[in-house]
């Protein structure tokens, strides 16, 4: 699958599904390849009990397309693994600049404080070299990367090189309309602005600005207003865990398409304030009633907390909804095996971050720490990077997983969060101390913060 049409010079896989779609001219081999994606579609769409037409149609999609090819090249380069390996992630969260105008207590990278950034130059490289290795979609973070002065320059960049381009924003500068314009005519696809509460004092004094709520409330309403898909992410802590109920449609109201629940991860500055986490009994309660939200089919409710999956497996009768970081696939009986290919915590292999002067992380949760510094994407190569870095073997390997997150039943489609697991037990294999499946782990851990071992 992989190599270059002798007739054209474009990546083999490209130039097969062009003439699967399109009949382009391509060589032969690029044709035999074209006619085995054929049989590839036909098989799926009887599994997935849709018309093959719906499928052809789909895949005319510019970022469908785009990840598609990511799953073939993954397959080419990596075989078909449990759980699955794209030729690149899918998602680069890109945190561009550690300045902020918001003082959140869980920040995960310390943000306000003084940091290196790439110049400009460097930075609209960087986006050209995620997108000639094949990434489907860039997401702008921080800090705050709506204050970063070639942020729009960056957006533009993005869009033009062809990738789904997103931003997670407190929302603060977007409470004016022409703002949001000014971005989205740069070309955002995706904005997550993060709202902490429908109780305005509760969401200011965690985000530690007055008035913030009002803002990031005003933003989602403003944004709604553009052709682009709107999430609200919030931050489930100690603070807010028993007024969760009723968030889900007032985001809807305001005008949000999804709702994402993000793990509290004790990193940055979270690993100061380790309170706000809460305990993996409430963490269930939080997830069933997150899966029962999502029946209604008001507004997407996801979560980063990988425990979602098995737990809305378990609770699902009629339909079977298996939820993953990105989306919320149903799925028959038939195609229930694919689950484990695509879900569990993507970190290392669905997603990688990068941050503000070209270090690459798993995830952006991760701590900072050397040992799981992947590279740096000024100096590395990031698609040998990729393919052959240690510290993502080892997190695309659950047989490597330790104590009960080794043996679940579970754990191709969970898997536990790995970044709690490095930030509370200082090893990516260990188990994820957020789960009902660990208490042990988890009470060990809250007896050492009683007597200050943590």
């Amino acid at each position: 699958m992989t190599g270059e049409c002798r007739k054209d010079g474009a990546p083999r896989i490209e130039s097969a599904l062009k003439h699967f779609l399109h009949g382009d001219e391509c060589c032969f081999e690029c044709r035999l390849l074209s006619s085995i994606l054929g049989l590839i579609v036909k098989r799926g769409a009887d599994a997935f009990g849709v018309k093959e037409e719906d499928i052809r149609e789909q895949m005319h999609d510019q970022y469908w397309f785009r990840g598609l090819i990511s799953v073939l090249r993954g397959i080419g380069f990596f075989g078909v693994n449990r759980p699955f390996i794209p030729g690149a992630p899918f998602q680069v969260v890109w945190n561009i600049t550690k300045r902020c105008n918001l003082k959140c207590k869980h920040c995960y990278e310390y943000a306000g404080e003084k940091s290196s950034e790439m110049k400009p130059s460097e930075g609209l490289r960087v986006i050209d070299t995620l997108a000639d290795a094949g990434v489907t979609s860039l997401a702008f973070s921080g800090g705050e990367p709506s204050i970063h002065p070639t942020i729009i320059e960056y957006i533009s960049r993005s869009h033009e090189n062809g990738m789904y381009t997103a931003m997670a924003t407190n929302g603060y500068i977007f409470s004016d309309m022409d703002a949001c314009s000014k971005f989205v005519d740069a070309g955002l696809q995706f904005v997550q602005i993060s709202i902490d509460s429908i109780r305005p004092e509760v969401h200011d004094r965690f985000r530690g600005v007055d008035g913030s709520w009002e803002r990031a409330c005003e933003a989602v309403k403003n944004f709604s207003e553009y052709d682009i898909l709107v999430e609200v992410a919030t931050t489930v802590t100690s603070e807010n865990c028993m007024h969760l109920s009723g968030m889900g449609e007032f985001f809807h109201d305001l005008g949000a398409d999804w709702f994402m629940l993000y793990n509290f991860i004790p990193a940055g500055r979270g690993n100061e304030n380790q309170e706000l986490d809460i305990s993996p009994g409430e963490r269930y309660r939080v997830l069933c009633d997150a899966h029962h939200s999502n029946l209604q089919e008001k507004i997407q409710i996801l979560s980063t907390a990988p425990q979602f999956a098995p737990i809305a497996a378990g609770l699902s009768h009629d339909k079977k909804i298996i939820p993953t970081h990105f989306y919320n696939p149903e799925y028959t009986e038939e195609t229930l095996q694919l689950a484990e290919f695509i879900g569990g915590c993507g970190a290392g292999r669905f997603y990688i971050s990068i941050e503000p002067d070209g270090d690459i992380y798993p995830c952006v949760f991760f701590p900072h720490r050397e040992d799981m510094r992947v590279g740096n994407i000024l100096e590395d190569s990031f698609e040998d990077l990729w393919k052959t870095n240690k510290v993502l073997k080892t997190l695309r390997d659950r047989d490597e997983l330790t104590g009960h997150c080794g043996s679940c039943e579970s754990r191709y489609i969970c898997g536990g969060c790995r970044a709690r697991a490095l930030s509370y037990l200082g090893d990516i294999r260990s188990p994820d101390p957020g789960c009902v499946n660990n208490m042990r782990e988890w009470c060990r851990i809250c007896g050492e913060k009683e007597t200050g071992g943590v």
